[in-house]
């Protein structure tokens, strides 16, 4: 099994860090953007520079996929806590529609407090009655093909029990040295490979899914919105990764002091104090970073507001 293939020949693993510091660099070029309050035209091609930054992962991710999905459903290069909260080999697309709703509820404080002042500042808080209602309707078209797929996700995964596999097994591992064991072995590997084949086939179809669906959002919004989108898009997902990094070394970094605290008992008391120094600076980064990630997902309670369901 070897290792994945990125678009130009280099380690997907590669690929995949270069392609997060690229999203960081464009995350900051809108930032400056909206801060700087340029033009329509030029934010417009912003947004088309980071929505061909996304089409280009999700080609990389695709050829990947068909290279090894296993890898690619579970990658050493996420952090435990992303891999966790995967949507086959993902998030989920209607996540689309709940950042815009967060959001919008967000920036909706902060608007009112604007307008009190007599400042007017167009957001995500500012979506027209044309626009909610074209949200709406992607948000049902969407709802619809992500329960379609979990379904096909469902039936891939319960084939796995089902009478010809368990008979193959049952005959491969039986010890038998027979002639029919043989050929028993050969099918059911095939028999495994058509549901890989199948899981293949679904991560394909979901992050088509993904990739359009957001496309689609950003089609619905002002250049202005978009560009807001997408750097709160970006922010979230930079603030998980980092949460889930920080929670990761922090477990690694307490396995390794509970090994040397076995090894060496003199050094018990050194350990303990550099465990303890190292988690509580990880703990505070994690909070502030936790604050910003609830931030956005408390706001998207109010999405009644905006009559979505």
């Amino acid at each position: 099994m070897g290792s994945l293939s990125g678009p130009n020949n280099e380690p997907y693993v590669d690929f995949h860090s270069k392609w997060k510091e690229e999203q960081e660099q464009l995350t900051d070029e809108l930032r400056s953007a909206l801060d700087a309050d340029l033009g329509e035209m030029q934010l417009r091609e912003l947004v088309r520079k980071v929505e061909t930054h996304y089409e280009e992962y999700y080609a990389a991710k695709d050829d990947a996929v068909r290279q090894n999905v296993l890898t690619v459903m579970q990658p050493a290069w996420k952090s435990p806590l992303e891999n966790v909260f995967m949507w086959i080999g993902g998030w989920r697309p209607t996540m689309v529609f709940q950042l815009a709703y967060a959001q919008a509820g967000q920036q909706m404080e902060a608007e009112l407090a604007e307008f009190l002042q007599d400042l007017d500042t167009p957001s995500m808080a500012s979506l027209s009655a044309k626009q909610l209602q074209r949200i709406s309707d992607l948000q049902v078209v969407t709802q619809k093909a992500e329960d379609e797929l979990g379904h096909r996700q469902a039936i891939l995964q319960q084939g796995l029990v089902d009478q010809p596999l368990l008979t193959l097994a049952a005959v491969e591992l039986s010890g038998d040295a027979s002639a029919e064991q043989h050929p028993a072995e050969h099918a059911l590997t095939d028999a495994v490979d058509e549901k890989v084949k199948g899981l293949e086939d679904l991560c394909h179809d979901a992050d088509r899914l993904r990739c359009d669906t957001l496309k689609k959002m950003l089609k619905i919004l002002t250049p202005v919105q978009a560009a807001q989108y997408l750097v709160a898009a970006a922010q979230l997902q930079m603030a998980i990764r980092r949460i889930g990094v920080a929670k990761q070394g922090a477990a690694e970094q307490h396995k390794n002091g509970d090994e040397l605290e076995h090894k060496n008992g003199e050094t018990e008391t050194h350990t303990k104090e550099t465990k303890q120094s190292s988690t509580i600076d990880i703990d505070i980064d994690i909070t502030e970073l936790i604050r910003s990630v609830l931030g956005v997902y408390i706001q998207g309670f109010r999405q009644g507001v905006y009559g979505f369901v």
